[in-house]
């Protein structure tokens, strides 16, 4: 567990929350403090309606429209905040060394919006999503998932 030293930051995240944390124990036994929390607004939109139809080249064919998915671009419109922090924390905060979780889909987002200074920060990636486990949870299942590497 050598490798979730004391001060590393680590920002765990899903489509809806985030944590700021910073180890302030041992690497064998890590101690996360909650230095952040965000949480993305719920904008209240919620959709009744059914998809749109669209005549075809055929005799009166009508084809379904896909709905728009708002909760996925809602999600996405977060994890891009979360990644203007984590460069904020990278580049005027100082933040050297940090460990990125998130779920797939919103890692995939972080990894396109995280800048070239902030990348160099980025000791590992972990595709899970924690945000709902207790911070002694989180630092013991990090500090698992970077020891082999």
């Amino acid at each position: 567990m050598a490798l979730l030293a004391k001060g590393i930051w680590i920002v765990v995240a899903d489509g809806e929350r985030a944590l700021f944390l910073e180890n302030t124990g041992t690497p064998d036994k890590p101690k996360l403090s909650l230095r952040e929390k965000a949480q993305a607004e719920d904008d209240g939109m919620e959709l009744t309606d059914r998809p749109g139809r669209m005549q075809d080249t055929g005799r009166q064919q009508l084809s379904a429209m896909e709905l728009t998915d708002h909760e996925r671009l809602a999600r996405e419109r977060f994890a891009v905040t979360v990644a203007e922090r984590i460069n904020r924390l990278a580049g005027r905060d100082g933040v050297s060394r940090l460990v990125v979780v998130a779920p797939p889909q919103t890692l995939a987002v972080l990894r396109d919006q995280i800048s070239d200074g902030a990348r160099k920060a980025v000791l590992a990636e972990i595709d899970k999503d924690l945000t709902h486990h207790p911070l002694d949870k989180i630092g013991a299942l990090v500090a698992a998932d970077i020891d082999p590497l």
